[in-house]
Order: C-alpha cells, then sequence, then structure tokens
C-alpha cells in the first residue's frame, strides 16, 4: 500500500483501534501520511502497529483503558513522545449492551458511561492544551445514530452518546476561538463485533470502511471548511425514526 495524498494534520491519537472501525480509521490516517497514536484494551492494538508499521509510518501503540486516569496520562506522554504534538485526537472506543432499563445493573450503567463518556473527556483534556496553543487541531467524536433517537433496549447506549453529543457541542464552541475543530460522526449500522448476533437484516449496513473515510476525509485539506457539526453517518440503510 502506497501513501495516498497529504493531510492538514500530523500525529494523531485513535481510541478502540484493535478492530472495527478504529482498526480501519487508524489505517486509513496512516495512509494519508499521519503519524497515529493507537489506543485499546485489547493487546491486539499491536497487531494493527504492526499493519501501520508495513506503510512506512510512524505509530506507537498503548494497551490503555481509556475511563482510567491514570492510563490516560501515561498513554498519553508516551504516544506524543513516540510522535509528537497530537493534532488530531479520534474518539472511537466503545461499548453498548441491549438491555431493558429496569434490567440494568448499576455497574453495567457505570461502565457504559465511563467508556463511552468519560474516555473523551479524559482524553479531550490532554490533547487540547497544546492544539489550542497551536491554534490547529481536529477532535472527531464517533458517537452514534443512537445519540440522536432512542430505541427500546438502547437506554444505556443511547444516553451515552447523547451525552457525546452534547459534549461535543459545548466542547466545539470551547474551541472555536483557537480554531480546533470538533466534529461529531452518528453513524448508523455498521458490520462490527457489536453487531454479532443480531436477527436484523444486515444486507445495507455499512462497512467500518466507510466510517472510516470520512475520518480521513476530515484530515483532508478540502474539508477545513466543515468546522463544527454533527454528522449522520448512515450509508444506503433506512435510518431509524425519531422517537
Amino acid at each position: 500500500m502506497s501513501i495516498e495524498e497529504k493531510s492538514l494534520y500530523k500525529a494523531a491519537i485513535v481510541t478502540g483501534a484493535a478492530r472495527g472501525i478504529g482498526r480501519e480509521i487508524a489505517l486509513t490516517l496512516a495512509k494519508r501520511g499521519i503519524a497515529v497514536g493507537l489506543c485499546d484494551i485489547s493487546p491486539d492494538v499491536r497487531k494493527t502497529l504492526e499493519e501501520i508499521q508495513s506503510l512506512g509510518v510512524a505509530c506507537a501503540a498503548e494497551v490503555v483503558d481509556i475511563s482510567n486516569e491514570n492510563d490516560v496520562e501515561r498513554a498519553y506522554e508516551s504516544i506524543s513522545k513516540t510522535l509528537g504534538p497530537i493534532d488530531v485526537l479520534v474518539n472511537n472506543a466503545g461499548i453498548g449492551r441491549l438491555n431493558a432499563l429496569v434490567d440494568y445493573s448499576v455497574s453495567e450503567w457505570d461502565q457504559t458511561f465511563a467508556v463511552n463518556v468519560r474516555g473523551p473527556f479524559l482524553l479531550s483534556q490532554k490533547v487540547l492544551p497544546k492544539m489550542m496553543e497551536q491554534k490547529n487541531g481536529l477532535i472527531v467524536n464517533i458517537a452514534s445514530i443512537w445519540g440522536l433517537r432512542g430505541a427500546s433496549g438502547r437506554a444505556a447506549y443511547a444516553a451515552s452518546k447523547h451525552a457525546l453529543v452534547g459534549m461535543s457541542k459545548c466542547l466545539s464552541e470551547e474551541c472555536h476561538p483557537y480554531r480546533v475543530r470538533v466534529i461529531t460522526l452518528c453513524p448508523g449500522n455498521v458490520l462490527t463485533d457489536l453487531a454479532n448476533g443480531t436477527d436484523a437484516d444486515t444486507t445495507d449496513w455499512m462497512h467500518p470502511k466507510d466510517v472510516a473515510d470520512v475520518v480521513g476525509f476530515l484530515c483532508e485539506p478540502g474539508s477545513r471548511a466543515i468546522v463544527r457539526n454533527t454528522i449522520e453517518v448512515n450509508g444506503w440503510g433506512r435510518p431509524p425514526e425519531f422517537k
């Protein structure tokens, strides 16, 4: 594989980079010549590291619990020491369980918010001072179509993604004077591990690369006018109705 084109940015951190959407985002950015720091709770993140190294692009990987403040501090310091100043953050890591609200345990509810909201909060706090100082940067938060809608059995996941969308909107206002872009992507149905075992017709579901390509575009010069947006990424699948 070859480097495809130049980017607005030089170094990125991508969470949830061991598989699925996160892995595809990391590879997509690397093919644009962006050095990539990979974060995941799974040691399989090192497989993504090897793939990116085969492209001849600088890369670092850390096994990290993004909901743990000490883990995030350690990972950020290690990655930025290896790759230099981070000017792109992709908060992709997320978890979700289907369950009626009355059947969630408190620990399941808290863990969902810890990964889906606290993690992006902690990482954004780490990268923003340098981005603001340089007046250049991009934060992409991967939310979900369920961060805009509601459905039975998705209370914890949808609530956490609504929270991420809300946090992103506030952060985009705070970052605007510093020319740091904050973009939220809300994908519809994607063929990832979270979709395994579904009884739904997956014919028109997107592949992880479909979402990754949107993130890749946001790093290209042609996207510089997209400054603070919440973007639905639905593919050809029919988006869920608002409820």
